[in-house]
């Protein structure tokens, strides 16, 4: 019956799609519900582990442009579950969804680990051609980083595999990346000649898709060069291509390469003509990475046009979908635009909110072109301000990477020289030869001798400036390559020490921590031997009313040790990385309510008044699991440590986006040395309660553990003798 419940659920999601080719987004929410359905409610529990895989790779694939986080989550699931089966065909599927997602959400050291680790699979089974394609993913993962070095390093050795199996498409590919490269780097004449070599590639293949984003590549060269009309037409070929493929996503992504066109040619009119052009075609697929990108094109093109009201509003909705994915290039890029409209309409504490936002992402990411731009604004908003030294200071920050970014200037107007004089040079050799039966004329031989010789000396000092100006950036080029591979080696060395530094002390609290487990499980075990020994040995002699005080004393002593044996586990747990941490709304009412129920009957026994007063929907973002242990432990140490006729109780309150809940009680309370050794793995901390009831000792070390893996706090403040108040804090999203 399961089987076929499974394969009726696959089928209607491969019949959607076939369907549709453009789900809408209620058509892709529809298969995400059915899957996590499937996953999360009773059937779940009778899923095989290869269904369990099959789903979430399913669902992580959904969930692209929707939440990377979302993707990234059930990947993570997904390779965790067929790295216990040892299936290496599936643990390479998984890894492949992570790089790719990771990618996207601009943490780029994970996207290389994952793909790293999947080439590394791919060499060991000498799949030369699958190792080339993740070297070249690599490559675009530290291209994206602008770490350009490194990129055109993996994309060479791509490059080589693919060449050597004369695998076109992957050659193509490749050359296209590193054009890429060449071009930041304002080589231009070798970026137009790899687009080109592309180009031929995709051409003698047949390859209409291929051709497309050539034709995108060069389009992209030309813009930055300067010459709108050459690249508006490499835009409109490919235009056609991906409309004749029927490719939404491209179709939509070419009107907006039109339409920025439009806008450095300040025809902001004609570009937003472009831009809600793209955005009614981007409606007929779910890609909210698109649609965030439209309108934040729309929203700078109202703000360029004076129209602020309106640039405002645009901007905010495409901030509020690069949220939801979680697409920090893209964040960062809208911070800033929000801060140059809040600038323009003379609201300088937002413009500065929205710039500092933009411009520690783009630090984060090392988005350089981003850090500029915001180096610029703020300058300008501190000046506005008064404020002339951080004025000055960022005014300063903006040269210098000016200087390092855009040195290519000079570089693009050598190259545009060159363009025009060999088309200068065309049309007067065939002017010239149109003219030629006019040679035998003295005064116009005699003109065009002079012309000749003006143009050999212009020719020969433009020479030797081209020869000077080259030699000077390569120069330049190679001091740049220089210093950052010295930096490289100077992070590597620094994270060496900090690795071995974090090792040591690892190392230390591991020994003291395997100490504390030693103690605390053989003082009951020596117990349980003690009392089974006299049971064994002397039964006879020992009256049943002892022989029942033995064998409670037993019960206690198991109850203990299997306490400690399970926080032990889950501790151990959240130091390998197994416990997953799956963060979802929760209503903390209820979690309090469901603590108080379970462990009412072991307060009525002590005469403990134990009560909640966290009003319902009270609402947190964490794992309910783990919020539930950190309570149970929680109140469960507030009742041991409360003498009889006390109080133990449960508050909440919501402080600065996060909720923070309190447990006190009228305990015994704790002194000021032992508040000192309280959450912490290299101190002995263990007391009996008021009934004399044993603590394992990791329970409060648990509770941090799980707070804290939660983007949470724990505290706590207690005087002795006059009970205690633990407190720790969730975010309300």
């Amino acid at each position: 019956m399961r089987k076929i419940f499974i394969l009726y659920i696959s089928l209607t999601i491969s019949l959607l799609t076939i369907a549709d080719p453009g789900v809408d987004t209620l058509k892709v929410n529809a298969r995400i519900d059915s899957l996590e359905n499937v996953l999360y409610n009773s059937l779940g529990f009778n899923l095989s582990v290869d269904e369990k895989i099959s789903i979430c790779n399913k669902l992580a694939v959904l969930y692209t442009d929707i939440s990377y986080e979302k993707q990234v989550e059930y990947a993570a699931r997904s390779l965790i579950l067929a790295e216990e089966l040892g299936n290496e065909e599936l643990i390479m599927q998984s890894l492949e969804i992570l790089g790719g997602a990771y990618l996207k959400l601009d943490n780029y050291e994970k996207a290389i680990e994952y793909n790293t680790r999947l080439y590394s699979i791919h060499n060991t089974k000498n799949n030369e051609l699958e190792a080339a394609r993740i070297l070249r993913t690599i490559g675009l993962c530290y291209y994206s980083w602008s770490k350009y070095i490194e990129a055109k390093e993996y994309y060479e050795r791509a490059l080589d595999i693919f060449k050597n199996n004369q695998y076109f498409d992957g050659i193509a590919r490749t050359l296209r990346g590193l054009a890429s490269i060449l071009r930041h780097w304002g080589e231009y004449d070798d970026a137009l000649l790899y687009s080109q070599e592309a180009l031929k590639f995709w051409e003698e293949t047949g390859d209409d898709n291929g051709i497309a984003n050539s034709y995108n590549s060069l389009g992209v060269i030309y813009q930055d060069l300067g010459n709108y009309d050459r690249a508006h037409e490499y835009y409109k070929k490919s235009l056609v291509l991906f409309q004749k493929l029927g490719q939404t996503a491209d179709i939509v992504n070419m009107t907006l390469h039109i339409g920025d066109v439009y806008l450095q040619k300040e025809l902001y009119d004609k570009a937003l003509e472009y831009y809600f052009k793209a955005d009614l075609i981007g409606k007929q697929i779910n890609n909210k990475k698109l649609k965030s990108i439209t309108l934040s094109n729309i929203g700078e093109a109202y703000n360029l046009k004076g129209n602020y009201i309106i640039a405002l509003d645009y901007q905010k909705k495409a901030l509020k979908l690069k949220e939801d994915i979680g697409d920090k290039k893209r964040l960062s890029i809208t911070y800033t635009e929000l801060g140059i409209i809040y600038t323009n309409v003379e609201d300088y504490t937002k413009a500065l909110d929205y710039l500092n936002k933009g411009l520690t992402i783009a630090e984060e990411i090392n988005f350089k072109y981003q850090m500029i731009k915001c180096y610029k604004s703020l300058s300008e908003v501190y000046f506005n301000i008064k404020n002339y030294k951080k004025a000055y200071n960022y005014h300063k920050l903006y040269v210098e990477g000016k200087e390092v970014i855009y040195s290519k200037e000079s570089k693009r107007t050598i190259a545009e020289l060159q363009a025009k004089y060999q088309v200068e040079k065309k049309d007067k050799d065939n002017e010239r030869l149109r003219h030629s039966e006019q040679l035998n004329k003295v005064r116009i031989r005699n003109q065009q001798l002079i012309i000749g010789f003006v143009l050999f000396v212009l020719l020969g000092l433009f020479s030797v400036m081209v020869i000077f100006h080259t030699r000077y950036q390569q120069n330049q080029k190679l001091n740049i390559q220089l210093s950052l591979k010295n930096k490289q080696i100077e992070d590597q060395q620094s994270k060496v020490e900090n690795l071995n530094k974090e090792l040591k002390e690892a190392n230390k609290t591991k020994d003291k921590f395997f100490s504390i487990v030693a103690h605390d499980l053989k003082s009951p075990f020596n117990s349980l031997l003690v009392l089974t020994s006299l049971l064994t040995e002397d039964y006879d002699t020992f009256s049943e009313e002892e022989r029942k005080r033995f064998i409670l004393q037993i019960k206690d002593s198991s109850e203990n040790t299997f306490t400690l044996l399970q926080n032990l586990l889950d501790w151990a747990g959240t130091q390998t990385g197994k416990t997953i941490v799956v963060k979802e709304k929760i209503d903390l009412s209820k979690i309090s309510k469901e603590t108080v129920a379970l462990l009412s009957p072991i307060a009525k026994n002590k005469k403990i008044k134990l009560a909640s007063d966290i009003n319902p929907n009270t609402f947190a973002y964490a794992d309910k699991n783990m919020v539930s242990t950190v309570l149970l432990n929680l109140v469960s140490n507030a009742i041991k440590f409360t003498p009889q006729n006390g109080t133990v109780e449960v508050h909440s309150i919501e402080k600065n986006q996060h909720l923070e809940i309190e447990v006190a009680d009228s305990g015994i309370g704790i002194s000021s040395d032992n508040l000192k050794k309280i959450f912490r793995l290299d101190h002995k901390f263990q007391t009996v309660g008021t009934d004399k009831e044993k603590g394992t000792g990791l329970g409060l070390i648990l509770c941090k553990e799980f707070v804290e893996k939660n983007s949470g706090k724990i505290w706590i403040k207690s005087k002795e003798g006059k009970g205690s108040q633990f407190y720790f804090s969730l975010p309300v999203s």
